[in-house]
């Protein structure tokens, strides 16, 4: 009985939808229709969203690739190196 049920309601619910298409309109875009300002709004602002990821992780992916390659430059060339990071550490403030 409960699949007839179950059954029963997906095709009231699709035949509604053939029937009454207005009250089938999924997103903004569809409702709005094409060249509306509206949706090239939500348009943009999903490039956007989807975009923004890639292009943290693009950026960051950059300046270690680059930062590799400029120290692998520098070595070959026999160059020092120099750290990132300068500590100011000896054995004698160790205190050991």
């Amino acid at each position: 009985m409960l699949k007839r049920n179950t059954l029963l309601t997906w095709l009231l619910a699709g035949l509604a939808a053939a029937l009454a298409p207005a009250l089938a309109h999924a997103c903004a875009v569809c409702l709005t229709g094409d060249g509306d300002p509206t949706a090239d709004a939500f348009n943009w602002s999903v490039l956007f969203l989807m975009a923004t990821p890639y292009t943290v992780v693009g950026s960051i992916a950059g300046w270690l690739f680059y930062t590799y390659r400029r120290a692998a430059a520098k070595r070959s060339q026999g160059q020092a190196t120099e750290s990132p990071l300068h500590l100011a550490w000896s054995e004698k403030e160790s205190g050991r």
